[in-house]
């Protein structure tokens, strides 16, 4: 080897060196990172941060710190987080949870508030847990930050009244003017009631119950509200919609529209039936 290949050989053993080494420290400062938020560490945190650690810096299923913080109720660590610019609207990988969901979970009413503050799009699901948990400070909170749709109140007060312990919240949902959802009579609903099933093989049923829509594309039935006398929407949360196609007087499939992707369902005609 000649001299000029041998300092080669130096100088990129040397870069190699020195990069793992910058890799080591820098995964180093992460673990410090995390722990000093599961403890609640604020001065930790803060001098952690000022040393250059990403606040989004993706852990165990893609979640950030601000879960951490969320989870264990640390409301300054999460305002600290939030301040230098910690992203709310992340989702982990496992669950498709945020850091809001961890709050709202474990009860930590001081961080949803926190969290809440830096993130408006998600006071309907702090308004819903609200209600369907029974935590009058939940749907104070997202009463007053607003921006509610009008058909997300009504969601929750159609769950509130299915609640003969939910009176109170009923009555602060009427207040800030939450209106009792449309009412389909009972011979409409029952012609939606059947099997529809999609090209790709997936089956919706359409049950009634207690006078009431329900559409079960799994295990676990979702009660159904009416929003005019064709389309319904589950409930307890937004962004799905079930509409009923018609084909002279007979009901002949439904449009699933979840967010801004719709799928087509065929009825599946009972053996035995017209």
């Amino acid at each position: 080897m000649n001299l000029k290949r041998y300092f080669t050989v130096l100088l990129t053993l040397a870069f190699i060196s020195s990069l793992a080494f910058a890799q080591a420290s820098k995964q180093g400062l992460s673990d410090q990172f995390y722990e000093a938020v599961r403890q609640g560490d604020v001065a930790a945190v803060t001098k952690l941060l000022d040393q250059g650690v990403d606040v989004n810096t993706k852990f165990r299923y893609g979640a950030t710190a601000l879960f951490k913080a969320a989870e264990r109720g640390h409301t300054e660590v999460v305002k600290l987080l939030l301040a230098r610019g910690a992203d709310v609207t992340v989702k982990d990988t496992f669950y498709g949870a945020t850091a809001m969901s961890w709050a709202l979970d474990n009860d930590h009413i001081e961080t949803v508030r926190a969290l809440l503050d830096k993130d408006a799009n998600s006071v309907s699901d702090v308004l819903m847990t609200g209600v369907r948990e029974g935590k009058d400070a939940l749907v104070e909170m997202a009463l007053a930050k607003g921006g509610l749709k009008p058909e997300t109140l009504t969601g929750a007060l159609a769950m509130a009244l299915s609640d003969k312990d939910k009176t109170a919240i009923v009555a602060v949902l009427k207040k800030a003017g939450a209106q009792p959802p449309l009412e389909i009579d009972a011979a409409t609903l029952q012609t939606y009631v059947g099997r529809y099933k999609s090209e790709q093989g997936n089956e919706i049923a359409i049950t009634v119950r207690d006078g009431k829509l329900f559409a079960n594309p799994g295990n676990q039935p979702l009660a159904l509200m009416a929003i005019d006398k064709t389309t319904f929407r589950p409930v307890a949360f937004d962004g799905l919609t079930i509409s009923f196609a018609m084909t002279g007087n007979k009901i002949t499939g439904l449009t699933m529209v979840q967010g801004t992707r719709p799928t087509a369902y065929n009825r599946v005609e009972e053996s035995g039936k017209p």
